[in-house]
């Protein structure tokens, strides 16, 4: 029995020592292991910002003064919206009855909610109504340091203007100006209507600081154009400049279709062919009509924009001939958006009155 005894603590101490050697042999192997191991690359530290950060630029607003509750309204904003670059805010400042006629809208509201529309009341000790009352709501000093801001650029526009779509130029490229609108004198160094304008609200404040416009004096376009002219840090669009941008009381320079050249032993139709073929493979034309495609283009004046003004009146050399007209219906039919039209005289035949 005492044998017995023996032979199992013999046998536990081999399993001791053979636990043991077990146990540091892996130890070991562990050791070389994590000595030998290949170093784990540094990861980069990420910082993660969840607040909603609004897609539109604060400093750049379009903006529409109307206290009238016109049909035209939601869809005039809706069509300078899609028009301009889509970092533009706008904000429509009117009565009572005019916001909620735009607040009707669905799709008003949609933009309201998604911090694309401002709407915003006229203040009850201040009027819109008549050129006089306009002028002077524009020139207050307020509106530019208080209501607008953070506002540094400005699209003025009214209910008489309207953009091209089919436009080669864009917004923002005359936002390198304190002033543009369409040029009262084509050879003026500066000046433009304001019913269609860009304005730098930064400018703008340095005069109203300093100046103040007399009641029943020139209208705001032109008593802010004049001194923003003047100012030593001004820079106002000459007449060539406002041309391309907007069009009212002059015409501009037509759009010119190139005659293509070709290189080989090409006759004139074939080489317009070529070359319209090449034009066509590459992905939009910005700025360079092709012959054969735009030849309806060729010669025809085509502003960024239009203005009808004040008065109504449509100017002859914008508007006086049939021509011009139905150049300005396919280049921008968007501009029966703001034209006093009737179906009958676009419809063949002898038409009534009441059809």
């Amino acid at each position: 029995m005492i044998s017995s005894m023996f032979q199992g603590q013999r046998r536990l101490s081999s399993l001791s020592r053979i636990a043991i050697v077990s146990l540091i042999t892996v130890s070991g192997i562990l050791i070389i292991l994590n000595l030998t191991e290949t170093p784990l690359p540094t990861l980069p530290k990420i910082t993660l910002h969840y607040a909603n950060q609004s897609i539109f630029n604060q400093s750049k607003v379009a903006l529409l003064i109307e206290n009238r509750p016109q049909p035209i309204i939601a869809p005039l904003i809706l069509k300078f919206m899609y028009q301009m670059p889509p970092d533009w805010k706008f904000r429509f400042m009117g009565s009572n009855e005019s916001v909620a006629h735009v607040n009707s809208s669905a799709a008003m509201r949609e933009h309201v909610k998604s911090g694309k529309l401002d709407l915003t009341y006229i203040p009850s000790n201040m009027s819109t109504a008549g050129q006089e009352m306009i002028s002077r709501f524009l020139t207050n000093l307020w509106l530019y340091d208080t209501v607008l801001q953070p506002a540094e650029m400005l699209l003025v526009f009214q209910t008489d203007s309207i953009l091209c779509a089919n436009n080669k130029h864009t917004v923002d490229e005359f936002l390198g100006y304190d002033y543009v609108g369409a040029p009262w004198d084509t050879r003026g160094r500066y000046g433009g209507n304001g019913g269609l304008s860009i304005r730098r609200v930064s400018s703008i404040i340095s005069i109203l600081q300093n100046q103040q416009r007399a009641n029943d004096s020139d209208p705001e376009d032109v008593w802010l154009s004049t001194r923003l002219g003047h100012h030593i840090d001004g820079r106002v669009a000459n007449g060539s400049v406002s041309q391309l941008f907007s069009g009212e009381m002059n015409g501009g320079p037509g759009e010119v279709v190139p005659v293509p050249r070709c290189e080989g032993d090409y006759d004139e139709e074939e080489c317009e062919h070529v070359n319209m073929m090449k034009q066509m493979e590459q992905p939009g034309r910005p700025g360079q009509w092709v012959k054969g495609i735009d030849d309806w283009r060729d010669g025809s004046y085509e502003p960024m924009g239009y203005h009808i003004g004040g008065t109504g009146w449509m100017h002859g050399s914008i508007w006086g001939t049939k021509a011009r007209r139905e150049h300005i219906y396919s280049y921008c039919p968007e501009a029966k958006m703001v034209l006093e039209m009737d179906w009958a005289p676009f419809v063949p035949g002898d038409c009534a009155k009441d059809w």
